[in-house]
């Protein structure tokens, strides 16, 4: 396994300051990627965990309109 891949899911999570499902939920889709270990567990790298967290800060909250007092 390529050494650049060390943290754990739960890890990434904490980096990006999100829930783990929304690792996985980004991953499936291919914002970021993963290997997996000896133990079958994925592995990502720090870097997928920082572009995670600027993803997560710059998408729009899907109640952003009703806080704007948009009508929906």
């Amino acid at each position: 396994m390529d050494g650049r891949f060390k943290l754990t899911t739960g890890q990434v999570a904490r980096v990006a300051g999100c829930h783990p499902n929304t690792v996985l939920r980004y991953e499936r889709e291919g914002f970021i990627e993963s290997r997996r270990d000896l133990n079958n567990y994925r592995r990502f790298t720090r870097q997928d965990a920082e572009k995670l967290r600027e993803l997560l800060s710059i998408r729009r909250p899907a109640d952003a309109p009703a806080a704007l007092g948009a009508e929906a």
